[in-house]
Order: C-alpha cells, then sequence, then structure tokens
C-alpha cells in the first residue's frame, strides 16, 4: 500500500486519496520528469566567458585607465623638476628640501609602471 502526501493510506489502483481528495503520483514517474526537466533547464556558459582573459600588459609610456600618456608625464616631470630646482637655486637645498622630497614622491608614482589592459 501507498501513502498519500496527507498521510493516508492509499488503496491499490486508487484514482485519489480518500481523505484529501489528490490524484496518488507514482514517484519514479515524478523523479524521471524532474531529471528531464533538470537536463532541459541547466544552463551552461557561453564559450566567451570561459575563455581564458588576455594577459595583463603594464606600460610606463602608454596611458591606461589610472595613469597619463608620455606627453603628460614628461610634462610633469619637467615642470616640477623647474620648480624644484628654482627653488633650490633661489632659496638653498635646505628650505626646499620638503618641495624636493614631493617632488620624488612625485616623479616616483608618474613613472610606476602601470597596467595598461
Amino acid at each position: 500500500m501507498e501513502s498519500c502526501s496527507c498521510g493516508a493510506l492509499l488503496p491499490e489502483n486508487a484514482a485519489w486519496c480518500p481523505i484529501c481528495f489528490k490524484a496518488p503520483v507514482d514517484g519514479d514517474d515524478l523523479l524521471d520528469e524532474l531529471h528531464d526537466t533538470f537536463r532541459k533547464t541547466t544552463w551552461s556558459p557561453s564559450e566567451a566567458l570561459t575563455a581564458p582573459s588576455a594577459p595583463p600588459v603594464h606600460s610606463r609610456w602608454q596611458s591606461g585607465p589610472r595613469s597619463f600618456g608620455l606627453r603628460v608625464k614628461l610634462a610633469i616631470s619637467f615642470v616640477s623638476i623647474g620648480i624644484t630646482a628654482l627653488g633650490a637655486m633661489s632659496f638653498g637645498f635646505f628650505f626646499v628640501a620638503p618641495w624636493i622630497i614631493a617632488t620624488a614622491l612625485l616623479m616616483y608614482a608618474t613613472w610606476t609602471r602601470e597596467r595598461v589592459r
């Protein structure tokens, strides 16, 4: 004897449950239908999503999303070094030491290799 989802025992070859009036469902058929549905609706990613990504490209010379191109980097360098040299000639190295350190850090940040792609 089978049992219904409500817990009642079903007589053999019953068309419905005598308690809740549900039609009995064969568990094996239900499981097969579930597997067929799962096979039909399973998502698999396209090849564009699973393809390996290109290796990253780093450069000091090319502009990227977070870096300037060569022209801007040269302009920053000439202006910064020029102002620092002019200050050192006018006021001496002792008074311009913080500006020299700031210029060195700016040059390091400007000319560091950045990821371009």
